[in-house]
């Protein structure tokens, strides 16, 4: 199975585009205000840099299998033209801002350009941009960081520094990697990049004894998790949560870019009945499109899958059902992330695999207890301190009620 084709990309052009023609002129003359001419020409390049990151990532959730690129064009101290990449197969970063620059008059020699990530020099679905910056007169080209991308690895900056212009890098390598580092992680390591997302207790809890979990985080909390949910190819649950919550596992709150592919991981179609695929949020695809991964040794009755398919479900059977057969398959598919949802038992199983990149722990105002409670990671069997997997702590978030900790794993 392909990944779907994002949804309402022309509207969030259409949208952005609005947002220019209201706003823009006031924007960019208070941005320019607040260039300090006394700075030096690198803290000025930085400070253009910033700004083009924050383009990039009017991206959201639509650009994917490529990474957000965000490119400002600069001449004489004024900002001439802006761009982004908007959606998967469109226009690059640099062809926008060139574009947006000629449409308001602009000549572009003697210009420089500033962009989030190195200009690509091959031809795919869209021209070289070192081509067109060789051909616009550009003079110079600042860049947060070098393309991971073998394809490409250094081979921008030389073509341009070979054909005379000068050329500045890696001037903001750390926010460059993580506005990128899904396609980062996609170029490096040939994996599906994967997101672990819970809900706990203050004491660390997913539910009670009886399996309660609705809700333990406030709706701020809830708000961001959609906003995380946006930015992936694939959110995953198991048998267990789908039967428990009827989840619909779309994006809302105001983040519908795009309608991440739904993905069921299943040992077995125990409990899986007519009726629930009949009735049920994840079998309905007018949602958002649905996957089943399943165990090959236990395949559904040929009446349960003649349903699913008439239901526009795809059903694949795997040889066998582990994080790592799994990642292995959809990165093959061609999506570049993974969002896990739950439940306890996809947790665990991800965990215990070493196979999460990033954790996205939200905390509810609430106390638990119980030994018979469910937690993170249930298999656990570290019994020294010095066997325990280490994370790195990236940030921890006041979110109302609720908190969030962003943690990922060392490697």
């Amino acid at each position: 199975m392909q990944k779907s084709e994002q949804r309402s990309d022309q509207t969030l052009v259409e949208r952005d585009q609005a947002q220019y023609q209201a706003s823009g002129e006031a924007l960019e003359q208070e941005f320019e205000q607040n260039v300090d001419q006394s700075l030096s020409q690198k803290e000025v390049d930085r400070t253009y840099l910033l700004e083009a990151v924050k383009l990039a990532k009017r991206g959201y959730g639509a650009v994917s299998p490529n990474p957000y690129v965000g490119a400002l064009l600069v001449k004489e101290g004024e900002i001439i033209g802006r761009g982004y990449h908007q959606y998967a197969g469109g226009a690059h970063a640099e062809v926008n801002a060139v574009q947006d620059a000629l449409d308001h008059g602009y000549q572009l020699a003697g210009a420089t350009l500033y962009v989030t990530l190195e200009p690509c020099c091959f031809r795919g679905k869209t021209g070289a941009c070192t081509d067109l910056i060789l051909k616009s007169g550009i003079r110079r080209v600042v860049t947060a960081m070098e393309d991971p991308n073998p394809a490409v690895a250094g081979k921008g900056h030389r073509i341009l520094q070979d054909a005379g212009i000068e050329v500045v890098t890696n001037l903001l390598a750390d926010q460059g990697e993580r506005l990128i580092e899904i396609f980062s992680h996609n170029q490096r390591y040939k994996k599906s990049f994967v997101t672990l997302k819970a809900a706990l207790s203050l004491d660390g809890k997913l539910a009670t004894k009886r399996r309660d979990s609705q809700w333990i985080t406030g709706e701020a909390a809830r708000k961001r998790a959609h906003y995380y949910r946006g930015l992936h190819d694939l959110i995953l649950i198991g048998k267990g949560t789908l039967l428990a919550d009827n989840p619909s596992l779309t994006v809302r709150y105001g983040y519908e870019t795009k309608a991440p592919t739904r993905l069921l991981m299943l040992n077995n179609f125990v409990g899986i009945t007519e009726e629930i695929i009949t009735q049920y949020h994840f079998f309905n695809i007018n949602l958002a499109p649905s996957l089943i991964l399943y165990d090959a040794g236990n395949p559904p009755s040929h009446s349960l899958e003649a349903l699913l398919k008439a239901k526009g479900v795809e059903v694949v059977p795997l040889a066998e059902i582990t994080p790592q057969s799994v990642l292995e398959y959809i990165f093959n598919a061609g999506f570049m992330s993974l969002f896990i949802e739950g439940g306890a038992g996809i947790y665990d199983a991800f965990i215990s695999a070493d196979c999460v990149d990033q954790y996205l722990l939200f905390y509810g105002p609430k106390l638990i207890g119980s030994s018979e409670a469910l937690e993170l990671w249930q298999s656990s069997s570290i019994e020294q301190l010095s066997d325990a997997p280490l994370v790195t702590i990236e940030s921890v978030e006041l979110l109302e009620e609720s908190f969030l900790t962003v943690a990922r794993r060392r490697r």
